[in-house]
């Protein structure tokens, strides 16, 4: 069955695949995080402070960015083998290759929003590696940084400023639709397979 690692979305209907124990979507900054149906969710983030009984920004503040890193790996590590799960995730986790290593286990969606819409969705908020003197700036550094990660993702969507929460839903659906079309599980294939051959089929 489907897990999903979720950045940046608000609602996921369920598939199921059991190639896949996860489903990853990532966006190197924030959105409205939501996951709803027969899975659970779970937000890296809101573990993270559960666990700390700290916000992130005081983490950042007293740890720096790589004592956040240890934990949200320490996080990811204790959820990704969670089975029908939509697990959020901080557009940051790419950063540490065994994080990546861990979203790869299932299916990972890519949100792809431009610096500009994303600054407008956070404007007032204290994202703590945005605390700079030009916050768009840092914002398509961390971009830059992180590209390569985002392109390995198994599904892009790029999110316009007009697309609301419902618009990039009905599209993640949409792919994830297609996804599984085009990449049906070992059982689905097997059972074509042996009705080609003529042969009877028992599940």
């Amino acid at each position: 069955m489907y897990n999903f690692f979720c950045t940046c979305t608000r609602t996921l209907v369920s598939f199921s695949h059991e190639k896949f124990n996860s489903v990853s979507l990532s966006n190197y900054r924030a959105w409205h995080r939501v996951g709803v149906g027969t899975y659970n969710f779970l937000d890296t983030d809101d573990i993270i402070e559960k666990a700390t009984s700290m916000k992130i920004p005081d983490i950042f503040a007293e740890e720096g960015e790589e004592g956040f890193r240890s934990v949200e790996a320490q996080i990811l590590d204790s959820v990704h083998a969670y089975v029908r799960c939509v697990v959020s995730t901080g557009g940051g986790i790419v950063c540490r290759t065994q994080n990546w290593a861990k979203l790869q286990t299932g299916i990972v969606i890519w949100l792809d929003v431009k610096p500009e819409v994303i600054m407008k969705r956070i404007e007032g908020t204290d994202r703590p590696l945005l605390q700079t003197e030009d916050p768009l700036e840092t914002l398509k550094d961390l971009l830059k940084e992180r590209i390569d990660k985002y392109e390995q993702a198994d599904i892009r969507i790029e999110v316009t400023e007009d697309m609301d929460e419902e618009k990039v839903a009905d599209e993640v659906i949409k792919m994830m639709h297609d996804f599984i079309d085009d990449n049906p599980p070992a059982w689905k294939q097997a059972k074509a397979k042996a009705q080609a051959e003529g042969l009877d089929w028992v599940q």
